[in-house]
């Protein structure tokens, strides 16, 4: 039986490169739809780069996208 994800494991890390794109490490199944839908409409501003093992994602963005946070 697998364990429920908490809040603490909700984790989401954004990477910025030098060369204007950035990279977006997340477990937060909400914005893994969102980065999902991102994808699928427009392919060429975002891109997912893998799916590990532990439910986490990793999207690669270009400049064109601007990442906010709400906090």
């Amino acid at each position: 039986m697998s364990t429920p994800i908490t809040m603490f494991k909700l984790e989401t890390m954004i990477y910025a490169s030098e060369d204007g794109t950035s990279s977006v490490f997340t477990l937060n199944p909400d914005l893994q739809k969102q980065l999902a839908a991102l994808a699928a409409q427009h392919p060429e501003m975002c891109c997912q780069k893998a799916k590990g093992e532990k439910r986490e994602n990793i999207y690669r963005l270009n400049k064109a996208v601007r990442v906010t946070l709400d906090i």
